[in-house]
């Protein structure tokens, strides 16, 4: 059976490629890439930390000792004092400092200076050097500046937020004029903001409209700044660091760039930036995405310690660190408190505070020790698409169960392993995870489907067998059209071709052409080549055009009564009536043809006389005829007798009422009822009487003929033999008329009672045997008219001409035996067929001893 192209593998493996193609831009599968990236960053290198990077926590017991935060700024340049005089290689300030702070009272100081200042008489200098000494005192922001322009290179955190779904403000932003010296000014690469192209392609570096950089008396003296992801925003895991962030139409380096770089004695102008290809620091290019984003290692430390040197902000300030701690080494200060940070999930499980982070990050970035994710990266992962998708398509649907299985978990050790493999020795991340999931599902979806195809086809087949085998009923019992509907629900292999084969030919046999065609066809669109069944649908497909024409004589799937069911056509089937094949015509009767027939089961020849009952009766009329016919026909078919005709079986098919009885040798008496061909009268007499005997057997049955004329004897002169025929059939002859106002039947035979529409008996029979004895010894019919009307009234109410008026030969006893059996009233005539016999009897003996006399007489 043929499918449509959606139902195919090849299309269903498709779709499914296309599919996670497509969704493998979606948040789910990129969170599925990440999780197999963490996983592999937790069994990544155990190499160690870069031992040149130390960590400064602002961590519980120094907010214990020196209160909570945020803490006078003045600690801060105390901090920044104490760590330069170790000389550390650059310090990093992972803390904001993007408010002014005030603190109590030196706001009235300035007025008191402003105030003296303002009147000199009471100008006082030891009083003016006194405020002056406490208005530096506590002015911290100035004093934190002093600490840091004494310090040198001195890194300060910009904190950003990059927030999604957070609606822009529409306003231009733009970076305040005194940090414009910490922007990257060595950038190549843009694409030009007014094309097109540019418009409709995402942004090549992260933007960000949320900067909080510090107040402009710090970045005064800092030795630089940098863009730094403090935890604000709702992501919370940290896997990548955007070497540059676009703030406006500023480009602000990251803050753990920037400690690499100042680490490496370069000032922010010394950076430079190639979009598309990364950052360069001096000759090192430092692996990035397309988007400017670094993936940094993080490492493990032992026995539970951090993987960097920790040193608490209260021993710095107690001065209880060893000298030499800070010495050439980058110095990160940060927040470690819990309850002043936002803690980051890194990659390798860990949570850390955002200082720990960045120390992580720097540490990479000086060891060179960078997960790549290179151009060509996304071109493996379309390659590999391609690869899963011609498997899910020609591959995998040409497997068996275990071993499709098999292969599909093969591929999925191969990709899986893939990604360990760059990741763990060649520091380069290949996004796998998409392709891996298209292949599991691919594989569960074959799975099912073919797991259901499979129980569909056995539910198919079970139906098919039940189908077949409801079909062949049919088919046996004569009922094609329910059978070819079953066939057609079937399973097609070459037994069922057989089968719909041999129902073409039986819709051949019932003359049903346009049906044989359309089963002949079926069988060519599933094996154009079975047997003869291209030839046999020229021949059939001729024939039944020809019927539609008229050619055959017949009309529609039935013949008409006047039409014939016999074809001469070379090579279709002979036509079939009921179990009987019609083999030939014998000759036509007053309400359809008969035919020479045999019953291929049994081998009995047959004849079969045909009525179309339909063309003759309608509606309620129809069904009630139909029903006296079948019901009078089988009570004539239990008749049994030497003189009557035996009936076999009685049916309909097409539209065809049938009766299927004995064949016999010999003519009817219409071929004796001709004066030039008459036969004996004592031949004539014992024939008669015969068929009284044959009339009084069948009304002691209480079965009627109604129809007793020459046409209806059959008469073998060689062997003898007479039969009755049609026994059944002249049931009709008394049912009204027919639609066109004709009364079925011989009216020439009729007895007045018939005529009249009267309830006959046998004696009616013996009326019509009257005259059929009349017209076989004078070869005339006794009552002759030139309408039916006068023949009816003839019949009914005047007395037929003498017989020996036609022969003068014949004896009086004939005579009387006509007119007796002629009487218009029933209880004159002969009240039995045996009553009927036993005249003629006589007769024929009276007859015979005339006979001898007169060839006695001869003879002498």
């Amino acid at each position: 059976m043929s499918k449509t192209y959606w139902k195919t593998d090849w299309f269903i493996g498709l779709i499914v490629t296309l599919f996670f193609l497509l969704a493998s831009t979606t948040e789910l599968m990129r969170s599925l890439e990440w999780q197999a990236y963490d996983l592999a960053a937790r069994f990544s290198s155990t190499d160690p930390a870069n031992s040149d990077v130390v960590v400064v926590a602002i961590d519980d017991a120094s907010l214990e000792e020196l209160g909570d935060w945020p803490w006078s700024r003045d600690i801060m340049a105390q901090a920044t004092r104490r760590l330069t005089a170790h000389r550390p290689a650059v310090i990093g300030y992972a803390l904001p400092f993007d408010s002014t702070q005030t603190t109590y009272g030196l706001e009235y100081i300035q007025e008191l200076k402003n105030l003296i200042e303002d009147s000199p008489s009471r100008n006082d200098r030891r009083l003016m050097r006194l405020l002056n000494n406490a208005e530096n005192r506590m002015d911290t922001d100035r004093v934190f500046a002093l600490s840091l322009q004494q310090a040198g290179r001195v890194v300060l955190a910009m904190p950003y937020l990059i927030e999604k779904g957070r609606p822009s403000t529409g306003e231009p932003v733009q970076l305040p004029e005194y940090l414009q010296k910490y922007t990257i000014r060595d950038i190549t690469g843009l694409p030009d903001p007014n094309s097109l192209l540019t418009r409709l392609r995402p942004d090549p570096v992260l933007t960000t409209d949320m900067v909080y950089p510090p107040i402009e008396p710090l970045a005064q003296y800092a030795g630089g700044a940098g863009i730094l992801n403090l935890g604000y925003g709702g992501d919370r895991h940290i896997r990548t660091e955007p070497l540059v962030i676009r703030y406006g139409d500023s480009y602000l380096p990251s803050f753990a760039l920037m400690m690499a770089a100042r680490n490496q004695y370069m000032a922010t102008r010394s950076i430079q930036v190639q979009v598309g290809k990364g950052v360069i620091l001096d000759d090192y290019i430092i692996p990035s995405d397309n988007k400017l984003r670094a993936y940094p290692r993080f490492y493990r430390g032992k026995k539970g310690q951090p993987a960097f040197e920790v040193y608490s902000m209260l021993d710095v300030l107690d001065r209880k660190v060893p000298s030499d701690a800070f010495r050439d080494k980058t110095v990160l200060v940060g927040l470690t408190a819990r309850q002043h940070i936002n803690p980051m999930i890194t990659p390798i499980g860990e949570v850390m505070a955002p200082v720990m982070v960045t120390a992580h990050i720097v540490s990479s970035l000086l060891n060179e020790d960078l997960i790549a994710v290179p151009d060509w990266a996304l071109v493996a992962q379309l390659l590999v698409f391609v690869a899963i998708g011609l498997y899910l398509m020609y591959l995998l649907p040409r497997f068996r169960l275990g071993t499709g299985m098999l292969m599909s978990a093969l591929l999925a050790i191969i990709l899986v392993n893939t990604h360990f493999y760059f990741m763990l020795s060649e520091s380069t991340w290949l996004k796998l995870m998409s392709p891996l999931i298209a292949l599991l599902v691919g594989h569960l979806v074959f799975t099912a489907k073919h797991f259901l195809e499979h129980q569909v086809q056995n539910i198919y087949t079970e139906l098919s067998r039940a189908n077949k085998a409801l079909g062949q009923s049919f088919h046996s019992q004569g009922q094609l059209d329910q059978a070819f509907e079953k066939y057609r629900k079937c399973t097609v292999d070459s037994s069922l071709l057989n089968q719909l084969y041999n129902l073409g030919l039986d819709y051949e046999r019932k003359r049903q052409f346009n049906k044989a065609v359309a089963v002949f066809k079926y069988i060519a669109q599933h094996d154009a080549g079975y047997n003869d069944v291209q030839e046999r649908i020229r021949r059939t497909q001729e024939v039944s055009d020809a019927m539609v024409l008229g050619v055959s004589g017949g009309g529609g799937n039935a013949a008409a009564a006047n039409g014939t069911l016999v074809i001469s056509t070379s090579g279709v089937q002979k036509p079939m009536l009921g179990r009987y094949q019609i083999d030939r015509e014998l000759g036509r009767g007053a309400m359809g043809m008969v035919y020479f027939g045999h019953d291929p089961k049994i081998g009995r020849t047959v004849a079969i006389k045909t009525m179309s009952l339909a063309q003759e009766f309608e509606g309620e009329k129809l069904a009630d005829v139909k029903a006296r016919f079948f019901r009078e026909a089988e009570t004539a078919g239990r008749l049994n007798h030497p003189n009557i005709v035996t009936i076999y079986d009685v049916g309909e098919d097409q539209e065809l009422s049938y009766i299927a009885m004995d064949y016999l040798k010999g003519d009817n008496l219409l071929t004796w009822c001709k004066p030039e061909n008459l036969l004996p009268a004592v031949e004539v007499l014992e024939l008669i009487m015969q068929v009284a005997e044959a009339l009084d057997y069948a009304n002691s049955k209480r079965v009627v003929h109604r129809d007793i004329k020459p046409a209806n004897i059959i008469y073998d002169r060689e062997s003898g033999i007479m039969k009755v025929t049609d026994f059944g059939v002249a049931c009709l002859t008394d049912t009204s008329k027919t639609k066109t106002g004709t009364i079925l039947g011989s009216p020439s035979y009729m007895s007045p009672e018939q005529l009249a529409g009267q309830k006959v008996d046998g004696r009616s029979d013996l009326f019509s045997l009257g005259i059929t004895l009349y017209q076989m010894l004078s070869g005339e019919l006794p009552f002759i008219a030139d309408s039916l009307a006068s023949l009816m009234y003839k019949i009914a109410n005047e007395k037929h001409p003498d017989i020996r008026m036609f022969r003068p030969e014949l004896p009086p006893c004939i005579s009387q035996i006509i007119n007796k059996a002629l009487q218009k009233k029933a209880e004159d005539r002969f009240q039995t067929g045996a009553q009927m016999v036993k005249a003629l009897m006589r007769c024929r003996d009276r007859l015979k001893g005339k006979r001898k006399r007169t060839t006695s007489r001869a003879s002498v």
